[in-house]
């Protein structure tokens, strides 16, 4: 057993990776990259999928083994590990996405040919949008809340009013506001929250974007409004939030 005092990677090791890497014009994938494939999946997109292609791609995510079929393993690894957690947060069954990850990465360490890691990767992120697209069709809603739903989704950064959503929807806003709630169980205002506090989440455990940047992206007019509202919501505060569930935690073990 190691002492806890020993050093397994020292200081030097990582300058010689960092001055290899600028001498060869290397530069790891941004957060804002990385964050966009999560994004996709979890609302149900395929183009999910072709993003997901570029992060096991060692030209562009790095080396984590000398070994080419190794180190497009343990990339397949980490980007299942992450599109594990995207899927369980976007809806999808915990117990079905547990599983299907477990298979898969067992899958791989059989798997001897970079080009079929490839392969398993893009199977296992087309079977994860199926999964997350399936578990939101029990969500049948009337076509004036669809269109409502889908207006906020590509508009939550926005000011959304309810007479904005009565024109989207061709409905008076007193009937729109009766018919959302009945459908979906709360308010649209509520909805919108809740919407926003979904993308707090992703943002606070996978980037490590300010608060107030944060805040402005997600159509907060302060810093402190979206605090008070995502300590409301989630009984947490953002900093206590990202300590809690950062990625730069994240581990395999």
């Amino acid at each position: 057993m190691r002492k806890d005092t020993e050093i397994l990677i020292n200081a030097d090791e990582i300058r010689k990776l960092m001055y290899k890497n600028a001498e060869h014009s290397f530069a790891h994938t941004t957060y804002r990259e990385e964050l966009k494939r999560f994004y996709l999946l979890e609302q149900g997109d395929y183009a999910a999928v072709d993003e997901s292609m570029k992060m096991i791609n060692a030209d562009i995510q790095g080396t984590l083994s000398s070994d080419p079929v190794r180190n497009y393993r343990y990339l397949f690894i980490v980007n299942t590990g992450l599109a594990t957690r995207s899927a369980i947060e976007a809806g999808a069954p915990q117990e079905l996405v547990y599983s299907m990850s477990d298979l898969y990465i067992q899958r791989s360490d059989s798997e001897n040919t970079i080009e079929g890691i490839k392969n398993l990767n893009r199977e296992f992120w087309i079977k994860m949008v199926d999964t997350i697209r399936a578990s939101r069709k029990g969500k049948k809603y009337s076509r004036p809340v669809t269109k409502c739903i889908d207006h906020i989704t590509s508009n939550f950064n926005k000011k959304i009013t309810l007479n904005e959503l009565s024109e989207v929807s061709g409905l008076t806003p007193c009937y729109l506001a009766s018919l959302f709630k009945k459908e979906t169980g709360v308010t649209f205002g509520e909805y919108l929250t809740g919407f926003r506090m979904d993308s707090a989440r992703a943002l606070l455990s996978r980037t490590d974007y300010s608060y107030s940047n944060i805040a402005l992206s997600l159509g907060f007019c302060s810093q402190s409004h979206f605090t008070k509202t995502f300590k409301a919501q989630v009984k947490m505060t953002p900093k206590e939030y990202r300590t809690a569930y950062s990625d730069t935690a994240f581990s395999l073990s």
